[in-house]
């Protein structure tokens, strides 16, 4: 079983091709909570594939590995996404199984294009190819890796611990405010799918319009990146000149 947090679709498609080698299948992270579901009992492998956010885990993937159970699991491993750095993400995973008694037998890496558009240009498709085409290669080496149930600290771009710690928990206790994400009523259709997709149901639709209703969130991107008329944006004015993004290779 192969479990995932995807917001644009990065993580899913990586998911979703190492489980088709295992001849496995996958199940989105958010789909586990919302079904209660944290005990994974006798699987031959179990992977956990995340995004990186700001040097480390994403809540939504921290807090449902505070209460995951794995039961005689023949080969764990987590996957990290990135697009610029991996930051501490194995130390604080590493710090954070240790708390649950568990721990993964290896932990690996992908890059991909990175999503955080208040402060990266996706508009530019030969530099997203690149690091798609990049990415691939770096998915299918650790594929044969995850095959031969290798354990091994695999994970690329990683930053000292002292430089993280600090910064790492600041920025995303900070950027993650919702009070960031504005709608272009202008714009909007009120289609509802950002409500709908939220994977902490952060949003509501009042009057047509989305409204978050909660003060904090995982700050995926998600709404804005899978808006079909781009009318969400994050504040700080440079979202809406960095473009959106999906993974071209799945569904999200």
């Amino acid at each position: 079983m192969i479990l995932y947090f995807s917001a644009t679709g990065n993580s899913k498609y990586i998911a979703e091709t190492i489980a088709k080698s295992m001849n496995d299948e996958c199940m989105s992270i958010v789909s586990c909570i919302r079904e209660n579901r944290y005990c994974f009992e006798n699987e031959k492998v179990l992977g956990i594939v995340s995004p990186t956010y700001f040097w480390r885990l994403p809540r939504i993937v921290a807090m449902f590995l505070e209460n995951i159970q794995m039961i005689n699991c023949a080969y764990t491993f987590c996957v990290f996404s990135y697009g610029t750095t991996t930051g501490s993400v194995t130390h604080f995973t590493k710090k954070l199984m240790q708390k649950n008694n568990h721990m993964f037998d290896a932990y690996y890496s992908v890059m991909m294009p990175d999503t955080w558009t208040p402060m990266f240009d996706l508009t530019n498709q030969k530099k997203v190819d690149a690091k798609l085409s990049e990415g691939e290669n770096q998915l299918q080496h650790i594929i044969t890796k995850i095959q031969t149930k290798t354990n091994v600290d695999f994970v690329k771009g990683k930053l000292p611990v002292c430089i993280c710690v600090l910064p790492s928990f600041y920025m995303y206790h900070t950027e993650r405010k919702t009070k960031h994400l504005s709608v272009n009523k202008d714009v909007c259709i009120g289609c509802g799918l950002c409500a709908k997709k939220c994977p902490v149901q952060a949003i509501d639709m009042k009057d047509g319009y989305p409204v978050w209703i909660e003060n904090e969130c995982e700050m995926c991107l998600g709404c804005l990146h899978r808006c079909p008329m781009f009318a969400i944006q994050y504040g700080n004015g440079k979202t809406n000149k960095h473009g959106q993004y999906r993974n071209p290779n799945t569904t999200i």
